[in-house]
C-alpha cells in the first residue's frame, strides 16, 4: 500500500555551521546545500540515492543527488533521474480537478451519483463504457471536493479480494479503475461524509470521476492538461523502469532491490515519477509562478486548493497543512509505495519549497527525508553572513 507518512521536520533551531575553506577556495565550485544535504543524509541512513531541492518562485534554487541507481551498480543516480512521487502524486489529481472546474468539465460539488450514475459510466473511461453500475445511496451526495479533502466516506484500506483483483487486472488502467471503483461505491461508505479518513480509495475515485465528465482516461488528461504545459516530460506512471531501464528502481527497507508498484487501479493516489528538477515545476505552479496559459484558470483556483479545512486535520486538496515560524501557512506531503519515498513542503507565503527523494522505501527513508528537509529549510532561511571586514 502506498503510505502518505506525514510526519513534519523538525523545526529550524540555528543557523548550520559554516563549513572550512579550502585552501585554495578559487577552482572551487559553487556551494549547493542541495548536494550537500543529500549526501549527509543518505550516508547518515545507509540508503541507496536521494535527490533533494529547494525551489522558489522562479524555478531551481538548489539540487542535488548522492549514492546509486540500484543496490551492486556503479551507475550513481543523478538529478535528471525519474524517482517515484507515491503519495504526493495527489496535489497533481487535485490540479488536474481544478483545470477540469476552471474549463466546465465538472464542478467541485459534482456527486458521485451524477458522475458515475449514468450510463456509460460504469466501464472504461467516460466515453466508451455502457451500463449503468450499482451505487450504493450513501454514496451519491458525495462530491468531488469530499474525495479530494479524504472526506467522502472511502474506507482506508480496498477488500482484500478487490485489491488482489486490482493486482491481477490486465486490461487499460481506464477499465481496471472502473471495476476497482464500481466495487467500493456499491457498498455503504465506510465511514458517515465529512469524517475524515486518508485514503487512496479516494483519489481513486475522484480521478474516475474526472475521467467520466471529459470522456478521457486519467494518465492522458493528466500528461495533456498538467505536466505537459508545465514542461514536465519526463513524467511516468508506476516504477521508472517500466519507460526508462537506466532509471533508478526502488529499495525495500533493508535497501534490498524490489522494482514494483501498486495497481494502476489507484494511479490517482500515488503512481507518478519524474525527476525531481520536473517536480519542482509544479511545485513552482504552487508556489504563484506565473502560469502557461493552459493552467491560467487552475492558478485562479491556487487559494481555494490550498486553503485549511475548518476540522482537524485541516487538509488543504492534495495536500495536508499547517503553521511553521520559518514558512507561516505551509503545505506538505510525504509518499512511499514502500519501496521509494518522498517528501515535500511548500510555503506559498515566503515563495520557497524543499524536496526530498530516495529511491528506498521504510523508516530509514522516511527519516532521511524529514531531516533533509529540515536542513534544506535551516539552510535557506539562515540570515546572510556579513561580508568579511577588511
Amino acid at each position: 500500500m502506498i503510505a502518505a507518512e506525514v510526519v513534519p521536520p523538525a523545526e529550524p533551531a540555528v543557523a548550520p555551521t559554516s563549513a572550512k575553506a579550502a585552501p585554495n577556495p578559487a577552482p572551487n565550485p559553487a556551494p549547493n546545500p542541495s548536494a550537500d544535504v543529500a549526501r549527509e543524509a543518505r550516508a547518515r541512513h545507509t540508503l541507496r540515492g536521494m535527490v533533494c531541492a529547494i525551489v522558489t518562485k522562479d524555478g531551481i534554487a538548489s539540487i542535488g543527488a548522492d549514492g546509486m541507481r540500484r543496490r551492486g551498480s556503479p551507475d550513481p543516480i543523478t538529478v535528471d533521474d525519474r524517482m517515484h512521487l507515491g503519495s504526493c502524486t495527489k496535489a497533481f489529481t487535485a490540479t488536474l480537478a481544478a483545470v477540469l472546474v476552471a474549463d466546465g468539465t465538472i464542478k467541485w460539488d459534482s456527486t458521485v451519483g451524477e458522475v458515475l450514475g449514468g450510463a456509460g459510466a460504469g466501464d472504461g473511461a467516460g466515453a466508451g463504457g455502457k451500463g449503468e453500475p450499482r451505487i450504493n445511496d450513501a454514496w451519491k451526495p458525495v462530491t468531488l471536493e469530499d474525495l479530494l479533502r479524504h472526506r467522502g466516506g472511502a474506507p482506508a484500506d480496498p477488500q482484500p479480494d478487490e485489491w488482489q483483483a486490482a493486482f491481477g487486472c490486465k486490461t487499460s488502467p481506464s477499465e481496471c479503475r472502473a471495476v476497482f471503483v464500481r466495487g467500493i461505491i456499491g457498498r455503504a461508505p465506510q465511514q458517515a461524509r465529512g469524517t475524515h479518513v486518508y485514503s487512496n480509495q479516494s483519489y481513486a475515485i475522484a480521478g474516475r470521476m474526472l475521467e467520466v465528465a471529459a470522456g478521457k482516461d486519467y494518465e492522458a488528461l493528466l500528461t495533456e492538461r498538467v505536466l505537459k504545459p508545465l514542461g514536465i516530460t519526463h513524467a511516468g506512471f508506476g516504477q521508472p523502469s517500466r519507460i526508462d531501464p537506466n532509471s533508478p528502481v526502488g529499495h525495500d527497507p533493508l535497501g534490498m532491490p524490489l522494482d514494483i508498484d501498486n495497481p494502476d487501479a489507484i494511479a490517482p493516489a500515488g503512481k507518478l515519477h519524474m525527476p525531481v528538477g520536473e517536480w519542482a515545476k509544479f511545485i513552482a505552479f504552487e508556489l504563484g509562478a506565473t502560469p502557461p496559459k493552459e493552467l491560467e484558470g487552475a492558478a485562479k483556483l491556487l487559494a481555494k486548493m490550498q486553503k485549511p479545512g475548518e476540522e482537524l486535520p485541516h487538509e488543504a486538496l492534495g495536500w495536508m497543512t499547517a503553521n511553521r515560524q520559518w514558512g507561516g501557512a505551509v503545505l506538505y506531503h510525504s509518499g512511499s509505495n514502500t519501496k521509494w519515498y518522498c517528501s515535500a513542503w511548500v510555503a506559498p507565503e515566503k515563495g520557497f519549497a524543499v524536496l526530498a527523494a530516495v529511491n528506498q522505501g521504510g523508516d530509514r527513508a522516511q527519516r532521511a527525508c524529514d531531516e533533509a528537509c529540515s536542513e534544506l529549510i535551516k539552510r535557506h532561511t539562515a540570515p546572510a553572513s556579513p561580508p568579511a571586514s577588511k
